[in-house]
């Protein structure tokens, strides 16, 4: 016959598993956070360093530069970052599933209080009802930085006089 687990250490063991999500959650983001960081700084900085050589690049060196940019950001882009968009929305939805289950999210659980610990928006963490724009705005800051190099690149050459 199997025993039966008591509610408190239900509630230890829910409350270890969410710190095990909230920990993963911090270090994806921080990931992404550093990646996003690193990658516009080297996107800019090539670029400022392109302007102040003056440079002047031949259009097969502009054709090589930019199928170089573009392709290493896109697998930077659709490759690590899409994966960890992917684990980390997966671990938003397990810990959404573990604050429902402790209670967070309905209302006068702990306190006379007719709203909930927690908004009952953040339940939809991770199924794209959550609000959370974090990836979005990182990506956009990366496109910011590979425009950036990119009119750089296309300033320094030849490829400018054919448009």
């Amino acid at each position: 016959m199997k025993d039966k687990i008591n509610n408190a250490e239900k509630v230890s063991i829910l409350i270890s598993a969410l710190e095990e999500r909230y920990n993963s959650l911090h270090i994806i983001r921080e990931r992404v956070q550093n990646m996003g960081i690193w990658l516009l700084g080297i996107l800019i900085a090539s670029g400022g360093w392109l302007l102040q050589r003056d440079v002047e690049l031949s259009s097969f060196q502009q054709v090589v530069y930019i199928l170089g940019i573009v392709g290493a950001v896109a697998v930077i882009r659709f490759r690590y970052l899409e994966d960890l968009e992917v684990g980390f929305k997966s671990q938003q939805l397990v810990t959404a599933r573990l604050e429902k289950t402790l209670g967070l999210f309905t209302p006068g659980i702990f306190d006379e209080e007719i709203n909930s610990v927690y908004p009952k928006k953040w339940e939809d963490s991770g199924n794209g009802n959550g609000g959370g724009k974090f990836f979005k705005t990182t990506y956009l800051l990366i496109y910011v930085g590979v425009v950036f190099l990119l009119v750089i690149v296309l300033m320094t050459g030849d490829i400018i006089c054919y448009f």
